[in-house]
């Protein structure tokens, strides 16, 4: 998946699998985790908001399956 730098002070890049729907989020202290069955419109707001951080917090965490760990 190819990484989309963001400006955040938590976050540091993301990336989506359309086929998948895996949502993958790198934080600037390098640890990188992986959603499961992410719409794709969830991804495209992501990219959009203004505080990636709030956007994550309220949206993303807790709401869909979680990996550590990130795509080779």
């Amino acid at each position: 998946m190819d990484h989309q730098p963001v400006k955040s002070s938590r976050i540091a890049s993301i990336a989506y699998d359309e086929a998948s729907g895996i949502l993958e989020i790198r934080f600037h202290d390098a640890t990188t985790l992986r959603y499961e069955k992410v719409p794709e419109r969830i991804y495209r707001l992501f990219l959009q908001v203004v505080s990636k951080g709030r956007f994550y917090d309220g949206v993303i965490k807790g709401k869909f399956t979680e990996h550590r760990g990130s795509s080779r």
